[in-house]
């Protein structure tokens, strides 16, 4: 688990010596014809997670995330673009596993769908790949690494709302743990701090945040030394740039 966590974390100071992007991705998928046993899709919003992908060993980035789901013919153009016999998919987001899994069947590939439904689970998943091993035994053993990861996310309100039992006014921010709303704030450092207590148990060993488009990076430095200031002593603290929108932060523990 400390090989994979310190390959993560050099893969992502690698992505953030990279300049940042601030126009969207487009994306132009051509297809090819397989040269290798095996090759990955992913899906995720943002540059400097694209290129995190890209350094665990992802062939296509399919653009999308929340409020921004591909379409089946999306994730199938990705698949044929891919230099391999065998494709896994990593939806990273549980509203686009199903068009992810209806490209199964059409596809000229064999693919293998991860049912990951956040990006810390997608990025788990790929540093627990085995080369060495079978594709069935990998999608196993990716997809039990990927269940074992709590993922916390902070974005705001659109809009007055109610959700989850919670009364939210626009431009809230909104704590989200496993998809659900935890608590609702108005101080993103604040908030955090209050998820990550929420997230953090004794045998934690890895944090990592993922910081989007919307956080500085001043922001971002002033609340990893919170972090490492609490939390330092007992886990290992990564931060990452990911560019993200809709999403301040992700969180992932394990």
């Amino acid at each position: 688990m400390r090989d994979q966590h310190e390959r993560a974390k050099h893969d992502a100071e690698q992505a953030r010596k990279k300049p940042a992007k601030n126009a969207e991705r487009t994306e132009t998928f051509t297809a090819v014809e397989p040269t290798k046993p095996v090759g990955f899709v992913s899906v995720c919003a943002g540059d400097g997670l694209a290129e995190l992908f890209k350094d665990l060993g992802v062939d296509t980035i399919v653009s999308g995330g929340q409020t921004m789901n591909p379409s089946t013919d999306d994730i199938l153009k990705a698949i044929e673009s891919t230099p391999a016999e065998t494709v896994f998919v990593l939806p990273n987001n549980k509203n686009i596993i199903m068009a992810a899994e209806q490209a199964i069947p059409i596809s000229t590939r064999k693919v293998i769908v991860l049912h990951t439904r956040t990006i810390p689970q997608g990025i788990t998943a790929m540093l627990t790949f085995d080369p060495d091993t079978d594709n069935e035994a990998n999608a196993i053993e990716m997809q039990k690494a990927a269940e074992k990861i709590a993922t916390g996310q902070i974005t705001f309100a659109a809009r007055d709302s109610e959700f989850d039992g919670h009364s939210i006014k626009k431009g809230e921010l909104m704590a989200l743990l496993g998809g659900k709303i935890t608590f609702v704030d108005t101080d993103l450092e604040k908030t955090v701090m209050k998820l990550l207590k929420q997230m953090i148990k004794r045998d934690s060993q890895f944090v990592t945040v993922i910081y989007g488009e919307d956080v500085t990076e001043e922001q971002a430095a002033a609340i990893e030394e919170q972090i490492q200031a609490k939390y330092g002593s007992k886990t290992e603290i990564t931060v990452i740039n990911g560019g993200q929108p809709i999403y301040y932060y992700i969180i992932s523990v394990e």
